[in-house]
């Protein structure tokens, strides 16, 4: 006789049946369709901005973008960019109440997009009548208070986050030194960012320039042996080639006075020469160093006859070789510098700042802003960065009070001298 089929029969049969067709729903943040590397390499290619929201995902993720080896991926593609729109660093100051603003230029995402320029918040105190911008160097940013450097700010404009250097006890010799000349540094192989700090000498003296020297490592100053005795006729260094400092300069030897270049080898901790171009193009009117295609090179220029000028390269074995002439520049009065895409910062006669495409000729956006004093740019290549270091903190909107303070300021001691 067959069992009945009973009701406590029926109830366990269904429950079996749950068991085996029950599915699990699976981790947003598991690996099972992606590999691991794939998932860090598409990361990698996404903008800060974006890869900050992304931490909140999961634990993994949040490691994974904090990790060196991620952050260096993340700058080697964020510089890639960089050559086919380069993001721009402006430092002007405000033509009412003179505090300085720091703003970034956007190049548009697609050809009939538009760009934008965005004030950012600047760590700087507004207060300090002089400002000096150094780098970038893999994303941060030097600030500090001429003539002698003593205030200094690293700064991460993508991450928001910044931190004072603490102040060196050295003090200059009056007579000897005439002011310090400040340097940003990388060194790929210790993952130590280096600030310089050369208080330079009368271009007279023959006395080797102070150095000292300020590391991540050990967040303090240490003093350099300087053999090269050289004149630095800046508060800055010129340029930033893949973390390596540049500087125009003069030296006094058995040939004479002489232009030349300065740089600073970061692996052993010590100043080259290098060698200027000839006589022709020494003697342009304007010169600037810049950084094209990750090399060193250099653009100069003269105001007589038609404007031109011409793009140079330097190779360590070959020296300097032209890369190309551009001109004529129709409606431009001055270049301001090249960008490591082969663009140029040029001003007009009405002191309206443009970035210029060498290779049409054209304008490809205004970069001016239209509270800023005249003549008061400083223009940088920027490429943001995942960088931060210790002690840095989020940049606070202090500033607000404080600028607010400073017009009023200046209100009234313009309204007293009248």
């Amino acid at each position: 006789m067959a069992p009945a089929k009973g009701k406590g029969n029926v109830k366990k049969k269904g429950k079996g049946s749950s068991k085996i067709t029950k599915s699990r729903a699976p981790e947003s943040t598991s690996d099972l369709y992606f590999p691991r590397e794939i998932i860090s390499n598409i990361l990698s290619r996404l903008p800060v901005k974006i890869l900050l929201r992304f931490r909140c995902v999961c634990k993994q993720w949040r490691n994974l973008i904090s990790k060196p080896h991620f952050i260096a991926a993340h700058f080697s593609h964020s510089s890639a960019l960089q050559r086919s729109g380069s993001s721009i660093l402006i430092g002007t100051r405000h033509y009412e109440s003179s505090h300085h603003v720091l703003s970034l230029y956007t190049p548009p995402p697609e050809p009939e997009s538009s760009s934008s320029i965005v004030e950012l918040d600047s760590p700087f105190p507004c207060f300090f009548p002089h400002m000096y911008i150094v780098g970038p160097c893999n994303g941060i940013v030097c600030l500090f208070q001429p003539p002698w450097g003593d205030l200094i700010s690293l700064w991460n404009p993508a991450m928001r986050q910044s931190r004072m250097v603490k102040l060196s006890e050295s003090e200059p010799v009056m007579g000897v030194h005439c002011w310090a000349s400040i340097g940003l540094a990388f060194d790929p192989q210790e993952n130590d960012f280096l600030v310089l700090r050369i208080f330079t000498a009368v271009p007279t003296s023959t006395v080797p320039n102070h150095v000292e020297m300020w590391s991540t490592k050990s967040f303090g100053w240490k003093k350099l042996k300087s053999e090269v005795v050289f004149h630095i006729p800046g508060h800055t260094s010129n340029v930033n080639v893949k973390g390596v400092p540049y500087w125009f300069a003069t030296v006094t030897d058995e040939f004479g006075w002489r232009p030349v270049l300065v740089r600073f080898d970061v692996r052993k901790k010590v100043f080259e020469k290098l060698p200027m171009l000839g006589t022709g193009e020494r003697n342009k009117k304007h010169q600037q160093l810049m950084v094209l295609d990750d090399s060193l090179g250099k653009l100069t220029f003269d105001e007589r006859g038609e404007s031109f000028f011409d793009v140079w390269v330097m190779d360590d074995e070959d020296g300097w070789t032209k890369k190309y002439k551009v001109g004529p520049l129709l409606g431009l009065d001055r270049t301001m510098g090249c960008l490591r895409n082969g663009d140029i910062v040029a001003k007009n006669k009405e002191e309206a700042v443009f970035l210029f495409d060498p290779v049409t000729c054209s304008v490809k956006a205004n970069l001016s802003i239209d509270s800023s004093k005249n003549g008061a740019y400083m223009i940088f290549d920027y490429s943001e960065s995942l960088m931060l270091i210790g002690g840095m903190q989020p940049v606070k909107k202090q500033n607000v009070r404080d600028k607010l303070a400073r017009k009023k300021l200046t209100r009234a001691c313009v309204d007293f001298m009248l």
